[in-house]
């Protein structure tokens, strides 16, 4: 698990396509999904919280806004964006396109709200 704090770089240009992304209330549920994503072989799981995590969606908004069909893929990272103002914590799970769906259901099982996996031309809401 990767996680962004104050000392961490934003990269330019990161967007959240080829991930699963999706809200934890704490870190103690957060562990709980990046245990149970390891289970499925997920070991990339970046977690955006705090006034870094605030940043860095910030600029995935921006840059989603640019895409030619950015519509949903704003929306949702407004969600992301607001949760993550209210204190909760964001996890971005890098998968694969064939594995996404079960890596969907088992965050959501570990009780992750706001699941969707951001593929390459699919975005698929949990």
């Amino acid at each position: 698990m990767t996680t962004v704090d104050e000392s961490a770089l934003v990269e330019p240009g990161k967007t959240p396509y080829g991930k699963v992304i999706g809200v934890v209330a704490n870190r103690n549920q957060l562990q709980a999904v990046s245990d149970s994503l390891s289970k499925l072989g997920v070991n990339e799981v970046e977690v955006l919280d705090g006034a870094v995590g605030v940043k860095l969606l910030h600029g995935e908004h921006d840059a989603v806004s640019q895409c030619f069909l950015g519509d949903m893929e704003a929306e949702m990272v407004q969600r992301y964006l607001d949760a993550v103002k209210s204190g909760l914590i964001v996890f971005a799970a890098v998968v694969e396109s064939e594995t996404a769906d079960q890596a969907a259901a088992t965050a959501k099982a570990q009780g992750a709200s706001e699941v969707v996996h951001f593929g390459n031309w699919v975005i698929t809401n949990y």
